[in-house]
């Protein structure tokens, strides 16, 4: 009966939520959203700007994710607020995404090349 209890107090506090709702029924999702957005805020990743007229917004949306440390314990309570991204259509939100990725057998290769 012991073990039963134990397995079913785990799967509850482990669970992540599936919507801004049910997260904010829990301390511990608010703490780590409003973390974020201290965060956000203070990096000032974004700023407001007017809505133009007949054009639709891309949405937005928190995600949850619990981290867990090696010995299986949990160490964190994630929240990261995304754009919902595959509401974007091409030409019309946005016109070429480029996202520089490193490769470092290619820089030392250039470097060795122009010593």
């Amino acid at each position: 009966m012991y073990i039963g209890y134990m397995a079913f107090m785990i799967e509850l506090i482990d669970s992540k939520p599936s919507s801004f709702e049910e997260a904010i029924s829990r301390l511990v999702w608010v703490d780590s959203m409003v973390e974020k957005y201290d965060s956000i805020m203070n990096k000032n990743v974004w700023e407001v700007v007017p809505r133009l007229e007949n054009k639709l917004l891309v949405g937005s949306g928190w995600i949850y994710k619990v981290k867990h440390a090696a010995d299986g314990s949990i160490e964190k309570y994630k929240a990261r607020f995304v754009a919902k991204g595959f509401s974007c259509v091409v030409g019309l939100y946005y016109e070429d995404t480029f996202s520089p990725v490193v490769i470092y057998p290619s820089i030392r290769t250039t470097l060795a090349l122009t010593a």
